[in-house]
């Protein structure tokens, strides 16, 4: 059973990579996942018996079952985080609007130019990776 799903895994992957020799100018729709055309594509490569045929179509149509599932559900959560941003950025323009109603226009501007770099007015200091400074000295800890 692990090496029916490591191949068809393989074929997958193959098949995504062939995908992306074509002709690169062009985008092309994704092609859906179908459970028939990979059972048949693994029934030619692994010869597989009829009753092999049969049980690896039901695994695979489940697979793609799953797999469209879980691609549903991909799509509503990055929709929930594009609102979610979108309210944040409100939020925030409501808060600085707020803000500035407070604050000298000097003491504003400072605000802004403090701030403007994401974490508290240290330029490039945005909590990902160490990016193109490369890798942390040895003598110096980890955070």
């Amino acid at each position: 059973m692990k090496k029916i799903l490591l191949t068809m895994v393989a074929l997958l992957s193959m098949t995504a990579v062939m995908a992306q020799d074509g002709d690169k100018k062009e985008r092309k729709a994704p092609k859906e996942f179908n459970a028939e055309e990979m059972t048949n594509r693994m029934a030619d490569d692994l010869q597989l018996t009829a009753e092999q045929k049969a049980k690896v179509l039901d695994l695979n149509k489940d697979f793609v079952k799953d797999q469209k599932e879980q691609m549903k559900e991909r799509k509503e959560q990055m929709k929930e985080r594009k609102e979610k941003r979108k309210e944040f950025g409100e939020k925030r323009k409501a808060y600085n609007e707020k803000l500035k109603s407070i604050l000298t226009p000097e003491q504003y501007k400072k605000f802004q130019e403090k701030h403007r770099h994401g974490h508290h007015g240290r330029p490039g200091h945005h909590g990902g990776p160490r990016g193109p400074r490369g890798p942390r000295p040895a003598d110096i800890p980890e955070d």
